[in-house]
């Protein structure tokens, strides 16, 4: 091909149909379908403000690569932080091995560095066996943190959890965003990367739509006298995209007829829960409340994920059959104005 030359701009609302033929076309062990305007799904479709960029290729009919940067707020060595996460990368395979995905993240990087200067946070997740994601990550990183995220897939549940007595689960009622969020960051006052959150955050993350789609919700488990005893975010992703799985070796396609992990056509549609928390000493309540969510989520998806710090106890509210695949493990790369303090927890988000 020569001397290969792109060019790197902003996206735009005109370019979802160039997104739709570069993402479905991804050569990738899953597809994504969007169920609503691509554009609108990635810029509006978190609580998170977002920025995209594409990269075009004279004499190339379509983009070539892109990806986002989603911009929070979050707890960083004890002190509260701009972030700015990268993820949605893509490239298509023709043009990898170029540099792109170094210019891609520098890109993203210069847009937090023009907002934020060096008072901020840079982060990125990948698999931790991808080695090219690695090696790009390399180039502006301060450190890794090696399989730090362990992510859980079960399916949403079709039969309705048995009762445990005197505990409801249902959706926080307005009155209770401030007991919520106070819980909720007491839970996690310890945490690194974890967005504090108020009454206000709960407001503006109820309020994102996409084409009258709402993807965030928030659930309770309450005793009878209404006290708040644990609690979680949904965001549906699965009500915005879905993903095809491509790829499925013989033995677990044969055991899913069995055990229905998932759905016959192996078509996603994901419901991330996120900021899970609960009382001291509430595991068994937490349990329960998460089989309730598997329940009440099921309107929304066709499977329930969660994320983890791989040391964080939290993770037994997550019981896994042996069936229950892929159990990925995900390494970030961080960029602070210092290096991470390791012996706190990290707060993991699930993927966009």
């Amino acid at each position: 091909m020569g001397t290969q030359r792109f060019t790197l701009r902003e996206l735009q609302p005109s370019d979802s149909p160039a997104l739709i033929k570069l993402i479905t076309e991804f050569d990738d062990d899953l597809t994504t379908h969007f169920l609503v305007d691509p554009y609108q799904a990635i810029v509006s479709g978190t609580e998170d403000r977002t920025r995209g960029v594409v990269v075009e290729s004279p004499g190339y009919d379509g983009l070539v690569g892109t990806g986002t940067v989603r911009f929070s707020t979050v707890q960083f060595n004890g002190e509260v932080l701009p972030l700015a996460f990268l993820d949605g990368l893509k490239v298509q395979k023709e043009f990898r091995g170029k540099g792109l995905g170094y210019q891609i993240a520098s890109w993203r990087i210069q847009k937090a560095r023009e907002e934020y200067g060096d008072q901020c946070v840079i982060g990125t997740g990948m698999l931790h066996d991808n080695h090219a994601s690695h090696a790009v990550a390399r180039k502006w990183c301060r450190e890794f943190a090696e399989s730090a995220v362990d992510v859980r897939f079960v399916p949403a549940l079709t039969r309705r959890p048995r009762s445990l007595a005197g505990v409801e689960v249902r959706k926080i009622a307005a009155a209770e965003y401030e007991e919520f969020a106070h819980k909720q960051n007491t839970f996690y006052r310890q945490y690194n990367l974890y967005p504090p959150g108020s009454p206000n955050s709960i407001v503006d993350a109820l309020g994102v739509s996409v084409e009258g789609k709402k993807p965030y919700r928030y659930f309770a488990a309450v005793d009878t006298r209404g006290n708040l005893l644990a609690g979680a975010q949904t965001w549906a992703r699965g009500i915005l995209k879905s993903d095809t799985i491509n790829k499925v070796p013989p033995v677990p396609r044969l055991l899913n007829r069995v055990v229905h992990l998932l759905p016959a056509d192996f078509r996603l549609r994901d419901v991330s829960v996120s900021g899970l928390w609960y009382e001291t000493g509430g595991i068994k309540l937490a349990q329960f409340f998460w089989e309730m969510l598997r329940w009440l989520c099921r309107d929304q998806g066709t499977i329930v994920t969660a994320a983890f710090d791989s040391r964080d106890p939290a993770m037994n509210v997550v019981t896994l059959k042996p069936w229950n695949q892929p159990r990925p493990k995900i390494t970030l790369a961080l960029h602070g104005p210092a290096a991470i303090h390791r012996d706190q927890l990290l707060f993991a988000k699930g993927r966009v």
